[in-house]
């Protein structure tokens, strides 16, 4: 059988230090008990108090003047001797042990023989999956006693006999059979098939969601009006996504640019647009509803997000539902980051009315964009009644493009030929959204 270590934690307590695994009785015969010199006494110590299964534990026998008699001695392991000093549990559990040398007998200790990993198996929720979701491996060694631990995320999972892109978490692209296997600590687990159909029906009806799309700029310092509004929206919906779109300071990108041209082209900042429409009137903290309207009821397109990530590797689906037949109809998909900190220019009362708000929190910064920011066309045979088009995409995001990937957001939306917001969904990285969600 094979075994290999595997990791525990255990909380030790000031009495174990203090009886560092051993213990000492007077004897019961000859001893001399009134401190006049001699053998009074004897103690026995263990190498180690918690071991692995499989593993040899050696024990020492001493007087009470440090004579080491363990070649004398008799020790037992349960009240039963093991002849010799060193001893290999056949079973895991906590283990009583003493020593008896001529007249004496110490007092008893204990040592604990600790379960340990002999396999691995791979898992999964379900045997079949549709296009569109997510496949959620999950790893779990399997210790001697039958017991199970989930080590997924210390594991490499493997697909069709390639190391996955994304982890354990895998976005299929494909219809037909998944082979999934996983390696933790030496082991390999068997193959875990998985089927992949694309059997799942659209909906009629969808959740209607809306759009914020904030021209800023660090610089900017009526902007942090936008900002507060845009934190009461959060507030009051959570089916409102947010794209903040910089100029003239160091989140600026040609993404962004595009955006500009066509939706801010006269540079004026602060403003947000509204589902690629109408602009967010001012002022925008008072007027709240004016965006969380076009986030209420449903309509008859809707946008799926499924996502995985490894270290900077993501993987997604994006997922667009039709109800009805559409024509010209683009998806978006934008790369977004929260948590960007830099000072921000402020006019307002807002925030504490600073002129300098430091470190300020950029969220729902653009960095990138999958197809083109105004929309790449989706073929016409597919904007049909019950269908569901879709877009799967593998992406190693580059440090220079999304500083902290853990923070990285998606934005995908489905707009009409005149750049009008149809409907939107959003998605942290690592996480889902269906389109009921």
């Amino acid at each position: 059988m094979k075994i290999k270590n595997f990791t525990k934690i255990f909380l030790f307590v000031a009495v174990a230090a203090l009886f560092s695994c051993s213990s000492s009785s007077d004897g019961d015969g000859d001893g001399d008990g009134d401190g006049g010199g001699g053998v009074t006494s004897i103690s026995v110590t263990a190498s180690s108090q918690f071991v692995d299964f499989g593993s040899t534990i050696n024990f020492t026998v001493k007087t009470n003047e440090g004579t080491d008699v363990t070649s004398s001695a008799t020790i037992l392991v349960n009240n039963e001797s093991i002849g010799g000093s060193a001893f290999t549990a056949t079973e895991t559990g906590e283990y009583s042990v003493k020593a008896t040398y001529e007249t004496f007998t110490s007092a008893a200790i204990n040592v604990n023989v600790l379960p340990i990993i002999v396999s691995v198996e791979t898992r999964t929720a379900q045997d079949t999956y549709n296009l569109g979701d997510r496949i959620e491996f999950e790893v779990f060694g399997i210790d001697n006693d039958g017991g199970e631990t989930n080590v997924t995320s210390a594991s490499t999972v493997f697909v069709n006999g390639t190391e996955s892109f994304s982890g354990s978490n895998v976005i299929p692209g494909d219809t037909g059979t998944m082979d999934a296997y996983a390696t933790f600590n030496g082991f390999t687990s068997e193959v875990k098939t998985v089927t992949v159909e694309d059997n799942a029906s659209t909906p009629a009806t969808f959740d209607k969601r809306a759009l914020i799309e904030d021209y800023t700029g660090t610089w900017c310092g009526w902007c942090p009006r936008v900002s507060y509004g845009i934190e009461l929206v959060k507030e009051a919906s959570d089916k409102v996504a947010v794209v903040a779109v910089h100029s003239g300071d160091v989140m600026q990108n040609s993404y962004g640019s595009t955006l500009i041209g066509t939706f801010n082209p006269g540079g004026s900042y602060p403003t947000a647009i509204l589902n690629r429409d109408v602009a967010w009137n001012y002022p925008e903290p008072n007027n709240v509803n004016q965006v969380t309207a076009g986030a209420l009821g449903s309509t008859s397109t809707g946008v799926a997000i499924a996502t995985a990530i490894k270290g900077n590797n993501l993987s997604f689906m994006v997922s667009a539902g039709f109800g009805q037949n559409l024509s010209g109809a683009k998806l978006v998909v934008l790369l977004l980051e929260n948590g960007l900190m830099y000072d921000q220019a402020n006019y307002t009362d807002y925030y504490g009315g600073a002129d300098v708000l430091e470190n300020f929190v950029h969220d729902h910064v653009l960095r990138y964009a999958f197809t083109n920011p105004l929309g790449d066309a989706i073929p016409g045979g597919e904007l049909t009644a019950g269908n569901t088009y879709r877009m799967k995409m593998e992406y190693t995001i580059p440090t220079n493009v999304v500083t902290n990937a853990a923070k990285a957001e998606l934005v995908a939306m489905v707009v009409n030929s005149n750049n009008e917001l149809i409907n939107v969904n959003f998605v942290k990285v690592g996480e889902k959204s269906d389109f009921s969600n």
